[in-house]
Formats: structure tokens, C-alpha cells, sequence
């Protein structure tokens, strides 16, 4: 018995705070990554039964997924630019406002909607740092091109995307300022911008000055925001697996594979088969911390819960097993164990909401 668990409960309190923060900005779920690891379609359900009409997709099929099953009302958006006349046929197919980040993008789009005889509603992507994505700060004129030339596009937004809301103010209110920038300068064109938006889930927890027009939430859905914990966020996601063997072995007994390592003491050990392959262990965001914070965290042990009790991970976690020290707790074999792990991490396991 191995679930990934989803308390919507949670999710509806985030939801909640996530609101209140917004302060009567428009709300745009960002359901990339399949809803962070939630579920596209059940997780898009329930936020529209919350009262959430817009949402942000990353790939045509996503769009289909949710069109067929019934959100033929709600606003769907991608806030990846692309020039791929294939991905961008199925976009205006299913009614997606498209994103731009360039005038090549801006030309396939308009020229796809021309040839479908129909209007195609699309957002303007201004690069502020992130790098990605994104008409450059200083390509007013190219921008100013689509209002112009492009007579089968209506422009019903312009966003930025933050590159580091999560740990620095001062380059967030550096992009914000760029941003600005180009939203005074296309109003000084005459230019409309549509719904203007640059909050991630960070920046709308973190800084009181970036909400605009709309907020983005993604990891303040799962209540897994990057850098330090945000008061009120839940954490949502956890791994219910069965305890497979249990049993004792005597001081000095081996146990790991990549890392060999002897008990202290006898050792009451249980097996699960989960490990690093479904997600639990795994540390994404190694590569942004600085050698004392990777030190740290390497260093830091892993718990799991059962039967209540707290239970230290025993060596490193393999690709389909895990090993607990459950000396100290009542437990037997069939008993559930709880797993904290980041749902977006998680494959192989079935969705159980609660």
C-alpha cells in the first residue's frame, strides 16, 4: 500500500490566505508540473469549485485535459512563449491566450489566427532577468509592432516573471522597477497592457508591493514556497506506505548499499519500499545553495512518522526502499507510515484525496 495523499483541506486554507494577500487581485493557478505533483484535473476542479476562473497551463494536452472535462468557461493561459506552429494550432484550437515573448512568436500566432479566421487573445512576456522567456525592456517598438500590424491578436495582458522572489528583495524590487518601466512606457504609446502581472507565490508572501492586477500561485498551493517557511501555509503532500519487514538485528549489523554503516546497538528496523524513485529524499534545490547550506542539508537527518511516533531514516535513501530505526516504536508489519515529501517530486504512487 503506497499513496500519495492530498489534504484539500489544506489546500483550501492556503487558497484562503493566498486571497487575502492578493487583496482583491485576480487569481490565476499555475497548473504546470501536473498541478505541482496534485493532479491537474482533480486539483483544477476543486480550485474552480473555490471560485478560481483562471489557470495557467504548460502544454497543449494539459488544455485538452481540462476543456474535456468541462472548463470550457474558464479562462485557460500558457506563460510560455513559443514560435511552434503545431503547439500553437492546438492553443487557438482550444481557446488558450497564448504568450508572446517576441515578435517571432507575436508573427506565428497572428499568422495561425489569420489563417483560422478568428481573433487570438494573447499576453505579452517582457523579460525583466529571469532570462527565459521575454521581450527585452528596451523592444518597446517590437511590442508597439503587435498593436499595430497584427490586426488578428488582441492583447489582453503583459507579465514578467521574477528570477529570485523567493531570496532576494532587492533584485525582485530592481525587476519589478524594470517592469514597471515598461508598462508606463506603453501607456505613454497608447498601447493598452491588459491584465498586468509579476507575483509569484513568493512575492506575494514575502513583499507587500507586486500584486497588480493578478497573483500566479503555484508552490503557495502546495505550501512549499522556496526559502524560509511562510506563518499560515500548510505543507501539503505526504507518501502513506506500509511497513513491508520489521524486526532485530544486533549491534555492529551492516546495513546501505552506496554508504555502508554499522548499528550502535541493537536496532529495531523497518523496511519500506519507497525511496528516492517516488520522490521522498529528494532535494531539488541543491544547485541554488551555497556550499555551507548543501553541507547542512546533507548532513540533517530524515524522519518519517509511524503509528504517531518519529522515526530517523537509517543511511541514504535508495531508488525503492527506505530503512527506519523503529527501536523506539510500537509497529508491526502493515503498519502505515507517513512520508513528507513535496508532491511534485512524487511518480509511481496513485493520488488519494482527503
Amino acid at each position: 500500500m503506497k499513496n500519495l495523499v492530498i489534504d484539500r483541506r489544506v489546500v483550501r486554507d492556503n487558497l484562503r490566505l493566498a486571497r487575502e494577500r492578493a487583496d482583491g487581485a485576480v487569481i490565476i493557478a499555475d497548473l504546470s508540473a501536473n498541478a505541482s505533483g496534485m493532479g491537474l484535473c482533480d486539483i483544477a476542479s476543486f480550485l474552480r469549485d473555490e471560485g478560481v476562473r483562471d489557470f495557467a497551463v504548460s502544454d497543449p494536452a494539459d488544455a485538452d485535459k481540462l476543456r474535456r472535462r468541462g472548463f470550457t468557461e474558464e479562462r485557460l493561459m500558457t506563460l510560455r512563449s513559443t514560435s511552434d506552429p503545431d503547439e500553437l494550432s492546438e492553443f487557438i484550437e482550444l481557446g488558450v491566450v497564448c504568450a508572446c515573448g517576441s515578435y517571432d512568436a507575436a508573427v506565428a500566432v497572428n499568422g495561425i489566427a489569420e489563417n483560422r479566421h478568428t481573433i487570438a487573445e494573447v499576453q505579452i512576456k517582457v523579460d525583466t532577468g529571469l532570462g527565459r522567456y521575454g521581450f527585452l525592456p528596451a523592444e518597446t517598438d517590437r511590442i508597439a509592432a503587435i498593436y499595430k500590424y497584427m490586426s488578428s491578436l488582441a492583447v489582453v495582458g503583459t507579465f514578467t516573471s521574477f528570477s529570485a522572489s523567493w531570496r532576494s528583495r532587492k533584485q525582485t524590487l530592481r525587476q519589478l522597477d524594470i517592469f514597471n518601466d515598461v508598462l508606463d512606457r506603453m501607456t505613454d504609446m497608447k498601447l493598452e497592457p491588459g491584465i498586468a502581472h509579476c507575483c509569484d507565490s513568493a512575492a506575494l508572501f514575502r513583499y507587500d508591493f507586486a500584486q497588480m492586477d493578478a497573483v500566479r500561485l503555484d508552490t503557495a498551493l502546495t505550501g512549499r514556497i522556496p526559502g524560509r517557511a511562510v506563518p499560515g501555509i500548510g505543507r501539503v503532500g505526504y507518501i502513506e506506505a506500509g511497513i513491508e519487514e520489521v524486526g532485530w538485528v544486533p549491534k555492529g549489523h551492516s546495513y546501505g548499499s552506496e554508504r555502508r554503516r554499522t548499528t550502535r546497538a541493537a536496532t529495531k528496523i523497518a523496511v519500506l519500499s519507497v525511496g528516492y524513485y517516488h520522490g521522498f529524499g529528494v532535494t531539488r534545490r541543491a544547485p541554488a545553495m551555497n556550499l555551507a547550506e548543501l553541507i547542512a542539508s546533507r548532513a540533517r537527518p530524515l524522519f518519517a512518522r509511524v503509528n504517531g511516533q518519529r522515526a530517523r531514516v537509517l543511511g541514504a535513501v535508495g531508488p525503492m526502499h527506505t530503512l527506519l530505526d523503529v527501536t523506539k516504536a510500537e509497529c508491526t508489519v502493515g503498519d502505515t507510515v507517513i512520508l513528507d515529501v513535496d508532491p511534485v517530486d512524487v511518480k509511481g504512487l496513485p493520488i488519494v484525496y482527503r
